[in-house]
Parts: structure tokens; sequence; C-alpha cells
């Protein structure tokens, strides 16, 4: 299945760019991207609305405190938090 996202913000931190743009999604990876007109054939076109797509973005400072120090957090409170969060 190939998705297009388009009028999405694309950032490329080791080019140095944060523009307007599209990406082609298929099997769960990038195809292609550009900034000008997308390409056609996608089974499935979702709108950014100028926001930046960002898969996979996780807290690495997180510090769930079970066993032992459940009455700071527990595995339950972490997750309702991070669900409540996005």
């Amino acid at each position: 299945m190939k998705t297009l996202f388009t009028n999405a913000r694309l950032i490329d931190p080791e080019a140095g760019t944060d523009a307007p743009g599209w990406l082609l999604v298929e099997g769960g990876a990038i195809r292609a991207r550009g900034s000008e007109d997308a390409p056609p054939g996608a089974d499935e076109r979702i709108d950014c609305g100028g926001h930046c797509p960002a898969p996979g973005i996780v807290d690495i400072g997180v510090k769930v405190c079970e066993p032992g120090e459940r009455h700071k957090e527990s595995y339950r409170s972490a997750g309702r938090a991070a669900a409540a969060g996005g």
C-alpha cells in the first residue's frame, strides 16, 4: 500500500533544511519525497496541514519506579500518562 503525505513540514537536520513538501511511504519505508507536485498513484492521501511527520519519537529519559517505588510511578500510571500525552 502506498500512502502519500502532502502539505508536510519536512525537516532534515543532516542537510540543514526545513521546507514544505510531500512524502511517499510504501511498506513502512519512505520511498520518495519532494517539494514540487506530488506523484500520482497513491492508495491513500493524508494532508499533514503543515505539521511535521515524525514517527517513532521516544522519550529515553522515562524512569518507571517498578518494582520498589510504586508510590512515585508504576507501569500503569506511566502508560496512562503516555496515552494522555499522545
